[in-house]
């Protein structure tokens, strides 16, 4: 009996590892990964009348892949509008990220096969006359060895200032300008900023009317499908809760079983006395056929023996 206690311990003890093992990824993935890059490019109206906002990470060549990607965003900012990871070939693939409310900001997180990511999302800015404000504070959460920030002059601003004061600048195919102030690294606690001044006398856009932006041809992120890696471990934790509700019944039972069982003494039915029944009925001698009482063993007429 001590044998069989101590398996059902052992069963029950592997059942509560194999549940650690599987919960263990899942706090593991809000883990911040070191980036070897950071860029955040800020368009304002590009292709909407609003500020476009673009993470351009790169992670560490140490980095093992996949890897669970932990961003932050600020908690106000409206839905992604796209995330992607770079492919082998160099074109942006559609990730399914998922993002969980905080103050003030939310968490983004997204599985990568690649060291390349990319989202998306929109801002709005002040408008006071012709003028047009804006300022950025990257929510950190990261460390990277170099942190930049890129500013996309509108087609047709004028005055454009930047604080703190760009160091290059880089024009490109579109004839659009790209001031660039790089930062250095920067830790998971830092959180610098970015602000910007300009005039625009048209609501013009920097793209024609109906074009898309860099990452719209991907499949929006609200609604996504979640890709297996999310929902596996999942599915797991939900196995693992269920053995070990049945190893726990399982122990129960067992253990409800080897407990000796104690025979229920019933008292014995009492049987009924009854008295012996006597057959009284009528006995006839067969000699000369006088009835005789059934007690009688001769007959009283004719002397013979009566029959039984």
């Amino acid at each position: 009996m001590r044998t069989s206690a101590a398996y059902r311990m052992k069963w029950l003890g592997w059942t509560l590892a194999a549940l650690w093992a599987v919960g263990a990824p899942l706090g593991a993935a809000a883990q911040a990964i070191p980036a070897e890059s950071i860029t955040i490019a800020l368009w304002p109206e590009y292709d909407r009348p609003e500020v476009l906002v673009i993470y351009r990470v790169t992670l560490s060549a140490s980095t093992a892949l996949p890897a669970r990607l932990r961003l932050l965003v600020p908690g106000d900012a409206p839905p992604l509008t796209a995330a992607a990871f770079r492919g082998e070939t160099g074109e942006l693939l559609n990730a399914s990220p998922t993002r969980s409310d905080g103050d003030p900001y939310d968490v983004v997180e997204l599985d990568t096969p690649s060291r390349e990511v990319q989202i998306e999302f929109y801002l709005p800015y002040e408008v006071e006359g012709d003028v047009r404000r804006f300022a950025f504070t990257w929510p950190g959460g990261a460390a990277t060895d170099a942190f930049t920030f890129e500013v996309q002059q509108p087609r047709g601003a004028e005055a454009m200032d930047i604080s703190p004061a760009p160091t290059s600048e880089t024009v490109d195919g579109q004839g659009l300008l790209y001031h660039l102030v790089p930062l250095g690294p920067q830790s998971e606690e830092d959180r610098p900023q970015v602000s910007f001044t300009y005039r625009k006398t048209t609501p013009d856009l920097s793209v024609n009317a109906g074009s898309t932006s860099v990452l719209a041809t991907l499949v929006p992120t609200d609604g996504a499908p979640l890709a297996a890696a999310d929902v596996l471990p999942w599915v797991l934790l939900a196995g693992g809760v269920v053995a070990i509700g049945a190893g726990v019944v399982y122990f129960l039972r067992t253990r409800a079983e080897d407990r000796p069982v104690r025979p229920r003494h019933r008292p014995a039915r009492r049987l009924e006395e009854r008295p012996d029944e006597v057959d009284a009925s009528p006995v006839f001698c067969h000699n000369c056929g006088t009835m005789a009482p059934a007690s009688d063993r001769f007959c009283r007429q004719c002397g013979t023996a009566l029959r039984s």
